[in-house]
C-alpha cells in the first residue's frame, strides 16, 4: 500500500517521439498539495521541456501527445486513489449465524436480509453482483431454515 501511495505522488511524463540523447526524456511532476490548474500547467511545462529539442515542425505534436499521455497517467492515479478499498479475504465475512429463538417471522426475515447484505458486501464490486448475491444468500438461508424445520418435524413425529 505504501508503494502505491508513493507512486501516486508522482506522475511520469515521457515523450512519445524519440528525443535526442541529450534531451530530457523523463520528467516527474509532483502532485502533492497542488490544485488541478497547477498540475495541468506543470504537465504542460514538462512536456515542453521534453520536446524542446525536436525538429521545428514536430514540437507542437510532441507536446500534444506527451500532455495526452501524462493526463492518461494522471487519470489512472486519481482513479486508483478514489477506488474503494478492497476488503481482504481475512476481513471478509463468510458466515453469519442468525438466532431464531423468540423471534417473529418478520424479525427473522429482517435479520436474514441484514446478514446476507453483510456477507455479500465484501465480495461484490458491482451493484448487480451485490443484489444477485443477496438474493441467492437469502434463498439459501430460507432453504436451510425449511430443512431445519423439516428435521424438527420428523423428530417430533
Amino acid at each position: 500500500m505504501k508503494k502505491l501511495v508513493a507512486l501516486a505522488a508522482l506522475i511520469t511524463v515521457s515523450a512519445a517521439i524519440a528525443a535526442p540523447a541529450s534531451a530530457a526524456s523523463l520528467v516527474r511532476v509532483s502532485l502533492a498539495n497542488k490544485s488541478d490548474a497547477q498540475i495541468s500547467s506543470e504537465i504542460k511545462a514538462a512536456a515542453q521541456a521534453v520536446c524542446a529539442n525536436e525538429q521545428a515542425g514536430f514540437v507542437s505534436e510532441c507536446v500534444n501527445v506527451t500532455v495526452l499521455n501524462a493526463n492518461r497517467q494522471l487519470n489512472s492515479i486519481i482513479k486508483a486513489r478514489t477506488a474503494p478499498k478492497a476488503i481482504s479475504r481475512s476481513e471478509a465475512v463468510s458466515v453469519v449465524r442468525v438466532s431464531l429463538k423468540g423471534k417473529s417471522a418478520d424479525q427473522i426475515q429482517t435479520e436474514i436480509r441484514s446478514a446476507a447484505q453483510q456477507v455479500c458486501k465484501a465480495d461484490n464490486t458491482t451493484r448487480y453482483d451485490y443484489n444477485l448475491c443477496v438474493g441467492v444468500t437469502i434463498r439459501s438461508a430460507k432453504a436451510q431454515m425449511q430443512a431445519m424445520n423439516a428435521g424438527q418435524a420428523k423428530i417430533e413425529a
